[in-house]
């Protein structure tokens, strides 16, 4: 084979982003908090960044069309010296290619399939540990109970269960077992109830002893029965019992009262603080889009470091370049927050739009909509509205939902206007919700409702996964006697 060193010539087009247009793409897709930090963080590094005074609501910066390309303009060319630095106008089409390294997928589905998450989530502050604990302290008489106590509940898994069988706690502790059952009883009677269970059998009958419930039926379903009820079966239930099918139903309604993971209460969680980005409110009859500035508030370039820049007496070449290099990233920085916002509005506002149905009557008339609609609409790429709805919320008379709960794929009907996935699934429980539970409606019956009330084409599977992703058990489990 011929090896040999040689020159050659072509031409290639390549996407070269520059620092400043990586810094907008990865401001886009910041939630207010995040943007918030970022800012702080900015402030504390560049000395040329501080935060306006207080703007009145009345002064808000109006989004709409291009009054705010000009206000961006007149922004920078305030602060330059010689001019302003250009922004990319066709910054917000950069996509998720390999030059995109600000764009950072969250691995979610935005085609409709995945429900809103929108609730704060609250910490426990006491562990569970903590909480037996500290009985533990008040109920055993001796040392010995304690140490054994401790090293059971060190044993318990985060449903409150015992992993480990007293025998071998006894060899571990050089206690007998029945010492060891002893302390162990003791444990049962704490809160939360059924705590330090073996069984599922064992928890709930512990939540029988605890609400003094003695019914032998109750006791016998607990301890044999139990398979037998999780499928329905109440009429063999019955027929062992001697007793009517309405009495297994009233057992089974007792025992569903009971918490099978009573551990569960105390899984610590991490705190989610949610802000809105975004508010959509009813004014004079319209819905108007508002972007939240609270925590992110305007920035300004410090009029002390400007007049170092223009007037250069007293510091050094040293130091006018860096001032100078400060003054540009300063000026950048103000602009891509200025332009994150616009977006964010923009898209914000379209979605509104197309979702005006939602807000003024509820899920049920939750418009079909794809990342691609908005983006044609508005003339940038999917992407771009892919970052923006990701990790964003909106605060609206309806709730408090993440954009991306607006979009959803839709459902053919023989109507005008097709369904949506999230306005079909609301149905499907609402039409479960009010069915008779003697009776309750199977995922054939519910298509066929579908089909004849709403004009929806769907097949029966896409009923039993709507049903199944809602949480809903079938036909069978939800039939009362």
């Amino acid at each position: 084979m011929d090896q040999r060193l040689q020159l050659q010539q072509k031409m290639s087009q390549r996407l070269i982003m520059t620092p400043q247009m990586q810094q907008s793409i990865q401001l886009l897709q910041l939630s207010t908090l995040e943007l918030s930090e970022l800012m702080q963080e900015e402030m504390a590094e560049n000395p040329m960044l501080e935060e306006e005074e207080h703007v009145d609501a009345s002064q808000e910066v109006d989004f709409e069309e291009s009054s705010q390309d000009n206000k961006s303009e007149n922004l920078a060319s305030d602060l330059a010296e010689n001019g302003h630095i250009e922004l990319d106008q066709d910054w917000e089409n950069y996509f998720s290619d390999s030059s995109d390294i600000g764009y950072i997928s969250s691995g979610t589905s935005y085609n409709g399939q995945d429900e809103e998450f929108t609730n704060v989530q609250m910490a426990n502050e006491e562990t569970l540990k903590d909480h037996l604990i500290w009985q533990l302290g008040i109920s055993t008489e001796n040392e010995t109970e304690y140490r054994i106590g401790e090293y059971l509940i060190d044993q318990l898994d985060e449903d409150g269960f015992l992993k480990i069988t007293v025998e071998e706690v006894a060899e571990i502790q050089g206690e007998s077992v029945e010492l060891i059952e002893k302390v162990l009883y003791i444990i049962h009677n704490f809160d939360p109830a059924g705590i330090g269970a073996r069984t599922l059998s064992e928890c709930l009958e512990i939540q029988c002893r605890h609400h003094d419930i003695d019914d032998d039926d109750i006791l016998e379903v607990i301890r044999n029965h139990l398979d037998s009820l999780e499928r329905k079966r109440y009429k063999d239930i019955a027929r062992v019992l001697g007793v009517t099918e309405q009495h297994v139903q009233e057992i089974a309604d007792i025992i569903g009262n009971f918490d099978p993971r009573p551990g569960r209460q105390y899984v610590q969680t991490t705190v989610e603080y949610i802000t809105p980005d975004v508010f959509v409110e009813r004014v004079d009859g319209e819905w108007q889009v508002r972007v939240n500035d609270e925590g992110a508030p305007p920035l300004r370039i410090s009029k002390k470091y400007r007049d170092m820049l223009q007037n250069k007496n007293g510091i050094t070449g040293e130091e006018y370049e860096f001032i100078k290099k400060k003054f540009q990233s300063a000026i950048w920085l103000i602009r891509n927050i200025e332009q994150r916002k616009r977006t964010l509005y923009r898209v914000t506002k379209a979605i509104t739009t197309r979702q005006e149905p939602f807000l003024e009557e509820g899920v049920t008339s939750l418009k079909p909509l794809k990342l691609r609609d908005i983006a044609d609409e508005l003339g940038i790429h999917e992407a771009t509205v892919c970052r923006v709805v990701n990790k964003k919320y909106v605060q609206t008379p309806r709730g408090l939902f993440e954009l991306k709960y607006f979009f959803s794929t839709g459902l053919d009907t023989t109507g005008s206007d097709d369904m949506s996935a999230k306005s079909v699934m609301e149905i499907i429980r609402r039409l479960i919700d009010e069915e008779n539970p003697k009776k309750p409606l199977s995922d054939q019956k519910l298509t066929e409702i579908l089909h004849r009330d709403y004009e929806l084409t769907i097949a029966r599977r896409t009923v039993a996964k709507y049903r199944e992703k809602m949480g809903i058990l079938p036909t069978s489990k939800r039939k009362r006697v």
